[in-house]
């Protein structure tokens, strides 16, 4: 009688192992989901909306069906997955950003395949914004996806930013700031490259998309499933409200006494900056000088130099 009851105890305690080993299963994976938009770049009837086209190789195609790949396996690991278009149509780049908004995206991720006019740049690169937090969080999913993309033999030209006249160059990060979401395109390979191309053909768009679901899976496992959230960043076409680059004050604008933005500056030209965290540093007037220079390209240098942490600054001064 004794025997039978300790190995009805044991039996029960197995139990009770397995169901709290389920339950810790479930509760990690619900932890980790995440509401992701991709949006396959490019879309239109015929060769309308192609993007790159190197035959056999229409690049609205490839994003498509690389982008599908993607949305399944993510699906597989419990995230949720939206994508912006569901066959072959064309959509503005606004449409698609508004698109991820109404689905709580936590990440827009474009998808594309590159080209170039002289066919000889090669390799794959993410584009990120170059505001604030949506950097932070561009780079590290960039890079997390390029070290997938390299293991394929692809060279890696890593996260970059770039700036235009009305804030971010490419529209798609544009819009995609500007509604709170962290943005970013993955530009997977050069499909008119001799090597790119081979590779590609090797290992298939499968391996390619298999690559951006693990990078996409990596990123996610290192912040506990939980992305950091980012402001709206309103830029000069102004797409929505609050944050961001906005229009300087014409109080601030016409006081010697204060930058085009409102930071104080003394009479000999020296500015005490105060950043989007609140922490502040007083930056000589050549110091400035030189920060303004890194966006002199732009329509507005000091409305991208606000947008930036006294750690990136330092580094830029550093350089």
């Amino acid at each position: 009688m004794g025997i039978t009851a300790d190995r009805r105890m044991v039996r029960r305690a197995l139990r009770a192992l397995v169901v709290g080993a389920a339950l810790s299963l479930l509760i990690c994976v619900r932890a980790q989901a995440a509401v992701i938009c991709l949006d396959p770049g490019h879309g239109g009837i015929g060769t309308t909306g192609a993007g790159a086209y190197y035959p056999p190789y229409m690049e609205k195609v490839l994003n498509f069906a690389v982008a599908s790949q993607v949305k399944a396996e993510l699906e597989q690991a419990g995230h949720t997955v939206y994508m912006t278009r569901n066959g072959d149509v064309s959509l503005d780049l606004d449409q698609r950003a508004a698109y991820a908004k109404s689905v709580g995206a936590d990440l827009l991720i474009s998808i594309h395949f590159n080209s170039s006019g002289a066919h000889d740049k090669y390799g794959s690169e993410v584009w990120t914004s170059m505001y604030g937090g949506h950097r932070t969080t561009g780079y590290a999913l960039g890079n997390s996806i390029l070290s997938q993309l390299a293991g394929l033999g692809f060279v890696s030209k890593g996260a970059k930013t770039k700036l235009g006249n009305s804030g971010d160059y490419y529209g798609i990060i544009r819009h995609g700031v500007s509604y709170g979401i962290p943005t970013i395109i993955v530009e997977h390979c050069f499909m008119d490259n001799v090597i790119d191309r081979a590779i590609l053909e090797s290992k298939g768009y499968t391996a390619l998309a298999h690559a951006d679901a693990v990078g996409i899976t990596n990123y996610l496992n290192s912040v506990g499933g939980v992305v950091p959230k980012s402001d709206p960043v309103v830029f000069a076409e102004g797409s929505t409200a609050g944050g961001g680059v906005g229009v300087a004050s014409s109080t601030a604008a016409s006081d010697p006494y204060k930058t085009k933005y409102g930071f104080a500056k003394d009479a000999l030209g020296n500015v005490t900056y105060v950043d989007p965290a609140g922490s502040s540093m007083v930056f000589t007037a050549a110091e400035w000088n030189k920060l303004l220079g890194n966006w002199s390209y732009t329509s507005d240098a000091e409305a991208c130099l606000k947008q930036q942490t006294l750690e990136v600054l330092k580094v830029l001064l550093s350089r």
